[in-house]
C-alpha cells in the first residue's frame, strides 16, 4: 500500500476541461487500486465531496497561479503533517511548487502549452498575455524538469515537451469519455425545447469567449449557413456572453444564438445529445474532449484541423481550417444538408469515441505510479 496524494485543485467553482479530467480520472484510480491510501487535495471554492471513500483536504491556494508556484510547498507540508508522509504526489495540473522536497516522488499531468505558445489568444489584453507568458515560461519548464515523470494528455503536447525533458520521462495517457454520453439522450428540457421549437435544428459548441476558442469565427460561419438553411440555431455552452456584442453587430436575433452559460454534466449531455451538429473550432487545445463526448452521443462533428484536435478526432469528423470562415460554413452546410453523410459520421463517431475510456486512462496512470514506486 502507498499513500498517494492527488492534487485536484483544478476542480474549481466552475469546472472547466482540466477539472472534468480530474473528476473522471480519480474515481477510476480509486476503484482500480483500492489498496492505496488516497488523499485528494481540493480547492475550497468547490466544497462538494467527490463521494468516494478517500480523504479530501481543502485549501485556498489555486493550483494554476503564481502563489502555488512560490508558496504551494507550504500546503504540501501541512498535508503531510495531517495525513503522514507521502509516497507519491500527482499534480493533476502542470504547475508545481518550486520548493517541493526532492525526495518526494512527483508526477504531473501536462495538459497544454497554451500560455507559452498562444498567450495572446488565451488572454483578454496584451498586458495579461505578457504576464501569463512570462510566468508560464518559468513555471511549466520547472514542473516538467522537477517531476519524476510527466503524463501528457496527447502526443503532440508530449512532442512539444521534448524541448525541456527526455522522451523516456513522458507518457501519453489520453482522456476517456463518460459512458453516459453513449446512453439514449435525456428527455428534452426547457433549453432543448426552445432550441427545437417550430421544428428547428440547432448546432452546438462548447467553449468561452477567449480568442483561442475561436467561437467568433464560428458565429460568422454559422451566420452564413443560417441564410442558406433558415431556422438553424446555434447554442454556445460556457462563459460566452462577451460574444453577444459580435452577434449584435451581425444583426443576429438573440433567440437564434442561445448562450445558456455553464451546464452540469446531465444538462450538457442533454443539450449535446439533441443537437444536429457539434462544432469544435479551437485554434489550440490540450486535448479536445468535448468532440469525443459529442461523438459518443452520435452527433456528427466538424472540428479544427489543428493538433491535437485533429489526432483526437481521427477519421470520424469533418476537419476544417479554423481560420477559414467560408470553409467552416461549407462544412457545416454539407453535414446539415446531407442525410447520408450525417448518418455515416454519427456511426463512425460512436465507434471512434468508444475506444477512449477512463478505465484505460486510469490503468495507464497507475502503471506510471508503479514504475516510480
Amino acid at each position: 500500500m502507498a499513500r498517494i496524494a492527488l492534487d485536484a485543485r483544478n476542480i474549481t467553482q466552475t469546472p472547466a476541461g482540466v477539472a472534468r479530467y480530474a473528476m473522471a480520472l480519480i474515481p477510476e484510480l480509486v476503484a482500480q487500486a483500492p489498496e492505496h491510501d488516497w488523499v485528494v487535495i481540493r480547492h475550497s471554492s468547490n466544497p462538494k465531496p467527490l463521494g468516494l471513500d478517500i480523504k479530501e483536504i481543502f485549501v485556498d491556494r489555486e493550483i494554476d497561479g503564481l502563489q502555488n508556484y512560490l508558496h504551494g510547498h507550504k500546503d504540501i507540508a501541512a498535508l503531510t503533517r495531517r495525513v503522514g508522509p507521502l509516497d507519491l504526489y500527482h499534480d493533476l495540473f502542470h504547475i508545481l511548487p518550486r520548493k517541493l522536497p526532492t525526495i518526494l516522488k512527483t508526477v504531473i499531468t501536462l495538459h497544454d502549452f497554451v500560455w507559452i505558445d498562444h498567450a495572446d489568444a488565451s488572454q483578454p489584453t496584451w498586458l495579461k498575455a505578457r504576464s501569463i507568458e512570462a510566468f508560464a515560461k518559468t513555471a511549466i519548464p520547472h514542473a516538467l524538469q522537477r517531476a519524476d515523470h510527466v503524463i501528457s494528455v496527447s502526443q503532440p503536447t508530449a512532442e512539444r515537451a521534448l524541448e525541456w525533458i527526455e522522451r523516456d520521462k513522458i507518457t501519453v495517457v489520453m482522456h476517456g469519455v463518460d459512458p453516459a454520453f453513449s446512453l439514449p439522450a435525456p428527455p428534452a428540457d426547457e433549453i432543448v425545447n426552445f432550441l427545437q421549437a417550430d421544428g428547428r435544428r440547432y448546432i452546438v459548441a462548447v467553449g468561452n469567449s477567449k480568442p483561442y476558442k475561436n467561437l467568433g469565427r464560428l458565429i460568422r460561419a454559422w451566420n452564413q449557413v443560417r441564410k442558406e438553411i433558415p431556422g438553424t440555431r446555434l447554442c454556445l455552452i460556457g462563459n460566452c456572453s462577451a460574444l453577444s456584442t459580435l452577434a449584435e453587430s451581425l444583426n443576429i436575433p438573440a433567440e437564434d444564438l442561445v448562450m445558456p452559460g455553464f451546464l452540469d454534466d446531465t444538462d450538457l449531455r442533454r443539450v449535446v445529445s439533441h443537437a444536429s451538429l457539434f462544432v469544435f473550432p479551437s485554434l489550440v487545445e490540450g486535448f479536445g474532449l468535448p468532440t469525443l463526448e459529442a461523438m459518443a452521443a452520435g452527433i456528427p462533428c466538424v472540428v479544427s484541423d489543428r493538433e491535437p484536435m485533429s489526432t483526437v478526432a481521427g477519421n470520424a469528423a469533418i476537419k476544417v481550417d479554423p481560420l477559414d470562415e467560408h470553409a467552416m460554413a461549407e462544412a457545416i452546410s454539407k453535414v446539415m444538408n446531407d442525410d447520408a453523410l450525417h448518418a455515416s459520421l454519427s456511426e463512425i463517431g460512436r465507434k471512434h469515441a468508444a475506444t477512449f475510456t477512463w478505465k484505460k486512462a486510469a490503468k495507464q496512470t497507475l502503471d506510471v505510479y508503479s514504475r516510480l514506486l
